[in-house]
């Protein structure tokens, strides 16, 4: 299945999250974010986007998506509004 984002809308992928383990075993989540702000790679976007192009890493508020399943895979489908930042690499 193919998806065409509309408008400013924007289709990413949650980039991998940064887990470290304490000497006693315990995982700490994303120790490496902030609460509710994570990193995601923009896999499309619609026709009315202008901040962001395909392959940018991301920063945006999580909790502003909409989960959609594509094949076999979760993503996320973003207005362009909600995105906080452009990650340089």
């Amino acid at each position: 299945m193919n998806v065409q984002p509309l408008r400013k809308n924007v289709l990413v992928a949650e980039n991998a999250t940064t887990y470290k383990t304490t000497e006693s075993g315990l995982i700490l989540d994303g120790v490496n974010s902030t609460r509710d702000s994570k990193t995601a790679t923009v896999l499309a976007i619609g026709p009315d986007v202008t901040q962001v192009t395909i392959g940018d890493k991301i920063l945006l508020d999580w909790t502003k998506g909409a989960v959609v399943k594509v094949g076999d895979a979760q993503r996320v489908m973003i207005a362009e509004d909600n995105i906080i930042a452009v990650l340089e690499t």
